[in-house]
Formats: C-alpha cells, structure tokens, sequence
C-alpha cells in the first residue's frame, strides 16, 4: 500500500481527517462486534470520536477531538481481561481512532502514519488468522498483500485518494459523496473467524 499512503500523506490535514473518519467508520463494527458480545465498550463514545474528526474537516476546531481524546481509555479493552478472540479487533479499532483524533489535535504526521499503519496491522493479523497462515513461509508477505482484503482495502484508499485530490476545501457534498465511494461493508469480515 505504499504508493496510495505516500500519495495520501500530501494531502492537506482536512482531507487526511475526512480519510481517517471514513476509515474509523469501517473499523467501528469490529468494535461493535466486541462491546455486544461482551455487554463492555462505549460504542456512543467511539461515534462521537468519528463525529469530531468530520467536524475538523469540515473547517471546525479541533475542540471537539481533543475533548474525546480525553475520554478515550474508556474505550480500550484490557487484552489480559477477555479471552474472546473479538478483544484484538476491539483494540485496533480504538487505536485506529485514538490516532486519529491525536493527529487532528496536534497536526503531527506520525499520528496518521500510526493511524494507517494500525488497519494495516488489524488487516495482516485478520489475513493471517482467517488463512492459517505461518508466518515463517517463504511466501508469507507476497501472500498477505494478495489477499482480497488487503487489495480491498488498497482500493478503497485509492478511490477516496482519487476523489479528494481535486478538492479545494471539503464541504457537507464532498463528506456524503466520500462516503458514498467508502462503501457499508467492515474493514474485515469477522465472522470468517468463526470456529477458529
């Protein structure tokens, strides 16, 4: 996913903060997932995280994320708490999103480098997982990049790339066709690992 990341980091910090809250959108239901099966998690919380990050890049402050942020480890599931193979989705989500939020409220690029860098993670381990992959074969890497859901995932960020390059300033039409091209499906397929 090189090509498409390099590409997304020259966009202006509005454009990156309308990336992030789509892509926490596609991370949200693994989340969900997590807080139902487990009665534990805040997913009104993690909505209002999302919100803030639309908020931004519709030209609001940055008030709104760093307000979330300060709530933010009520999101986390302890990993050493649940056994239920859901808590590491649960968790990348939260990443996903706590990264993102940190990169709003402070304009630094590490944070949406982590940010990418977590649902790449979330998608290699769901990849690895839903494969049975070992991660000493030789083709191992050559595998994950082909799988369906990490060119899935290349395409997406492609797409939305493609049609904010363009774009001046981000405005409600631009959200709503953005969202459009995002598309209603998870960032992975959690069921798949069912009986795993």
């Amino acid at each position: 996913m090189a090509d498409s990341i390099t590409s997304i980091f020259q966009l202006p910090a509005r454009h990156k903060a309308l990336v992030a809250a789509l892509t926490c959108e596609k991370m949200q239901p693994l989340y969900a997932d997590f807080c139902e099966a487990e009665e534990w998690g805040d997913l009104a919380l993690y909505a209002r995280g999302i919100d803030a990050l639309y908020s931004f890049s519709l030209g609001n402050s940055t008030t709104a994320a760093t307000q979330v942020l300060t709530e933010t480890h009520h999101l986390f599931p302890d990993l050493d708490e649940f056994d239920n193979l859901l808590v590491s989705y649960a968790f990348d989500a939260c990443v996903v999103l706590y990264e993102a939020l940190l990169f709003v409220s402070t304009q630094q690029e590490t944070h949406f480098h982590n940010h990418l860098t977590a649902v790449t993670e979330c998608i290699d381990t769901f990849v690895q997982m839903y494969q049975e992959l070992d991660p000493d074969e030789e083709d191992f890497n050559e595998i994950l990049q082909a799988d369906p859901y990490m060119r899935q995932e290349q395409a997406r960020r492609d797409k939305l790339l493609a049609a904010l390059q363009p774009v001046a300033d981000v405005t409600p039409a631009t959200v709503a066709a953005l969202k459009a091209l995002n598309g209603i499906y998870p960032m992975v397929a959690l069921q798949r690992l069912a009986g795993l």
